[in-house]
């Protein structure tokens, strides 16, 4: 919920150049547990999207966008973060510090990138300015990608 509510109050005012927006609260749907279950993880996803969207006075973006990405975290998020251990195939829950790396970095690219490329189509709804479009697409999912990385290497995992 704090990470809504700062994409909501905060990001969603900040933007670079005009291009960029970054995208926290995905994080939020990013990090649940894989033994949450693909529709429960559908449901919340949808309902992350449609709060920032009640919000922020938009149609729709955010939640189709939010449950776009969770839909493809069924399809292929679990398998992106297997380690190499058949023992330990799927990682619970999802962190940079439970799971290699280089596995979570691209995790959360893919993830970011699928949020971010939606968000955007919808958003210029044609391919009129493609190149601007396309841009800021980009722009969108390593701007996002970043925040994201840099928010889990500067919190600490939890002791249990």
């Amino acid at each position: 919920m704090l990470l809504i509510v700062l994409q909501i109050l905060l990001l969603n005012y900040v933007s670079f150049g005009g291009y960029m927006i970054p995208f926290i609260y995905i994080l939020a749907v990013l990090m649940l547990p894989t033994r949450v279950g693909n529709i429960p993880l559908l449901l919340i996803a949808f309902a992350a999207g449609a709060l920032v969207d009640i919000f922020c006075n938009i149609p729709g973006f955010h939640t189709f966008s939010c449950t776009m990405m969770a839909f493809v975290r069924v399809l292929i998020g679990n398998r992106m973060l297997t380690r190499d251990d058949p023992a330990e195939a799927v990682i619970d829950e999802p962190s940079v510090h439970t799971v290699p790396f280089q596995f979570f970095a691209v995790y959360l690219l893919v993830m970011s990138a699928v949020y971010s490329f939606t968000y955007c189509l919808l958003e210029a709804f044609s391919f009129g300015n493609f190149w601007m479009t396309l841009l800021s697409m980009l722009l969108d999912a390593v701007g996002t990608w970043l925040l994201l990385m840099l928010s889990q290497l500067l919190v600490s995992p939890s002791k249990k």
